[in-house]
């Protein structure tokens, strides 16, 4: 019998020999959607084996509750500047490694920015992402795969600072999210960013349990190393596959809190943004979404809706129905050259000469900016700064990692998480078609939870209507960001701090305008 590394690996390689060399440039949402295929194969146990989301208490509950003292400091880890900074930074940085385990080698690599505003009154938060996608620059022999590196989100979405389009100079983002919070940006697993293990075998193992337990080391540990911030108010967010790293690290959490009686990271909430939640809901939310839109056919869809259930019985005829809009060459040649992470948003193009630019203007939002954070994150004076390996080649595009176990949905886990008491947020941007907000209003209706406060929209400080927000029993909130594709803070930086802001206070975003017209 095939083990699943063995599946995955097969999965894998039948769609590589699929995909002509010629392809690189390929759409990246494509290679999600082949990913989650895989992931159904991946998610079913094999014999004798338990699904361990099901009993997190007793799966969980028996991890340490207290971290080793770290070999690094907080003040080893302390970063003086970045290069390439702007003047008059006023807040503390820090970065570097904390190991997760020692027997294997196994660390991951953070970065800490606290906030510039009373840091000490200010809430922790976790940030983590998830994100299989394609990168058409990743290698001039094929299409490779990768999970998104945290660094990128730090640098381009919701982190101080912008990498600009020279590679070496970073400007102020006003809208940061540590202006309201302490922020720890993860990259996990180890094999993403600067992370590493020196056992090669670790690579080939990763799945969604050992991540989320990972990640709980990671902060015991990170905890001995900046101990004034035990008993600090603690959240969990992240985007993406984080749909399934944020609950899951959660539920580890709660687990030990609920079997040990102690609460060493002192956890409130988790806040998700448009989040991979469950594999068919998925599947059948962004082919909606992409015939809602206007992307696909009447004719396309009626065909897709009448031969596929969105579920484990379906079968060749619906393959072939879906194939336009999910084989990775036909995609991009029915879809267009549009970002399935932002359907409305320009899209970054190569020029004769070897560089990139926009291919039109949306204020705030370069489609390029990968590029300069990649060249800035493999400037060694950067790694000194970061104290991250030299010899590691930082890369936006990783390579694929087989990935061992993850479920098909989370819902049982929300629904799990909100009955303990737990503050969750949902919430999306309204253009992404990756993990789209029709497929997340599946999921949240899969919750079956009485609502309570329905469906508003609510409203930013400048009097715009910043998305729609509803409230369900046991304080479950989902809410849109307008106009936001995937990654929210980039598309629409005011609005996300805004929502983020209001799920750290626990009250629901202004339902009125401050001034009425």
């Amino acid at each position: 019998m095939m083990t699943r590394n063995q599946i995955s690996c097969c999965i894998l390689l039948a769609i590589l020999h699929a995909v002509p060399l010629a392809t690189a440039a390929l759409d990246q949402g494509a290679l999600l959607r082949q990913f989650m295929e895989s992931q159904q194969a991946q998610s079913v146990p094999l014999p004798g084996e338990t699904d361990p989301w099901v009993d997190p208490v007793g799966s969980f509950g028996h991890l340490p509750t207290d971290g080793k003292t770290p070999e690094g400091s907080k003040e080893a880890d302390r970063i003086t500047a970045l290069p390439g900074q702007p003047p008059r930074v006023n807040f503390e940085q820090y970065a570097g490694y904390v190991t997760v385990d020692e027997e294997h080698g196994r660390a991951l690599f953070y970065y800490f920015v606290e906030s510039p505003y009373d840091a000490a009154s200010k809430p922790l938060v976790l940030w983590l992402n998830g994100g299989v996608y394609l990168s058409q620059w990743c290698s001039v022999f094929g299409v490779r795969s990768g999970w998104e590196p945290c660094n990128l989100n730090a640098m381009e979405e919701l982190g101080p600072f912008r990498v600009n389009p020279d590679g070496e100079t970073r400007s102020r983002n006003r809208n940061a999210w540590n202006n309201v919070a302490n922020v720890i940006f993860l990259e996990s697993p180890a094999g993403v960013g600067f992370s590493y293990s020196n056992t090669s075998s670790d690579y080939e193992n990763t799945g969604d349990v050992r991540t989320a337990v990972d990640s709980y080391i990671f902060l015991l540990n990170w905890l001995e190393r900046f101990p004034e911030y035990k008993g600090r108010d603690f959240y969990i967010a992240g985007e993406s596959y984080a749909g399934h790293y944020i609950p899951e690290l959660a539920a580890v959490i709660v687990a030990v809190r609920k079997h040990t009686g102690e609460d060493p990271t002192n956890l409130k909430g988790i806040f998700v943004g448009n989040p991979l939640l469950d594999k068919y809901k998925n599947d059948k939310g962004s082919l909606e979404f992409l015939w809602n839109h206007g992307v696909m056919s009447d004719e396309m869809w009626n065909n897709i809706s009448e031969h596929c259930s969105f579920g484990p019985s379906d079968g060749v005829s619906c393959r072939e129905a879906k194939s336009p809009f999910e084989d990775l060459i036909k995609f991009v040649k029915n879809a267009g050259n549009i970002d399935p992470y932002n359907i409305y948003a320009p899209v970054c193009l190569w020029s004769s000469n070897g560089t990139t630019y926009s291919s039109s203007y949306l204020p705030g939002y370069d489609p390029c900016i990968d590029n300069y954070v990649e060249v800035y994150l493999n400037n060694t004076d950067v790694k000194k700064a970061i104290h991250a390996q030299i010899s590691t080649d930082w890369s936006t595009c990783n390579d694929y990692l087989p990935w061992k176990d993850a479920p098909l949905t989370m819902v049982p886990t929300l629904s799990w998480l909100v009955a303990t008491g737990l503050r969750v947020w949902v919430y999306s941007g309204d253009m992404d078609d990756i993990c789209p907000i029709t497929a997340t209003r599946y999921s949240v209706k899969d919750l079956n939870l009485t609502i309570t406060k329905p469906w508003r929209p609510w409203y930013t400080p400048a009097d715009e209507v910043g998305g729609y927000v509803q409230q369900h029993k046991g304080g479950f909130t989902f809410a849109s960001v307008r106009g936001a594709g995937h990654m929210v803070p980039s598309f629409q930086p005011k609005r996300s701090l805004v929502l983020f802001y209001s799920f750290l206070k626990g009250v629901l975003p202004p339902a009125v305008p401050l001034r009425q017209p």
